[in-house]
């Protein structure tokens, strides 16, 4: 009766466990202020303004046109 009491006072742990490996990394965001943000990549910034529904709008476009894989600045409009 112990074994059974013990595995069932672990089962909330390994749940919570299981959840947290299933779920996705967060995309690395900094907050400059004033709604405006920087992102190392174009996809962690799509996928920062992804999270909220909301429309992505680059403060520079040439910049985030030219080198996608270099550091942006948005606005999650």
């Amino acid at each position: 009766m112990r074994r059974f009491t013990a595995l069932l006072a672990l089962l909330p742990i390994a749940l919570v466990a299981a959840g947290c490996a299933s779920s996705r990394p967060a995309p690395r965001v900094s907050f400059l202020g004033d709604g405006v943000f920087k992102s190392p990549t174009a996809q962690d910034a799509e996928a920062y303004c992804r999270n909220f529904g909301a429309p992505l709008r680059y403060l520079d476009p040439k910049a985030a046109r030219l080198a996608p894989d270099s550091e942006v600045t948005y606005r999650c409009d």
